[in-house]
């Protein structure tokens, strides 16, 4: 399952029933006016191969049961207001990382 709204005009929060997409592989709502944090819901996308954020308002941090999502590759977070840590757990699977213009503080873990 495929959720691609790429530059849409969406705005509002990412509502946490997201999470109930259980059959979720890659989501995208890149480059819309997204705000709100990122749901800990997300963290029951055990299917989730891509998450792709970027280019929003999101805030707060990268939820540390994100570190969950046993089969995320791809992480692009990339240009909205995050601030935090990158959770140790999280890049343990991940090929690609995009956390660029936010307020990321700490080392990336290897």
């Amino acid at each position: 399952t495929v959720v691609y709204l790429y530059n849409q005009g969406l705005s509002g929060t990412i509502p946490p029933q997201l999470g109930d997409i259980s059959q979720l592989v890659y989501l995208s709502l890149y480059s819309n006016s997204i705000s709100g944090t990122i749901p800990a819901e997300t963290s029951k996308l055990s299917q989730l191969g891509g998450l792709y954020l970027g280019r929003n308002s999101i805030s707060g941090t990268i939820p540390p049961e994100t570190s969950k999502l046993s089969q995320l590759e791809h992480l692009g977070l990339g240009s909205n207001a995050i601030s935090g840590i990158i959770p140790p757990e999280q890049t343990s699977k991940l090929k690609y990382l995009d956390l660029s213009d936010n307020d990321i503080s700490g080392t990336v873990p290897s």
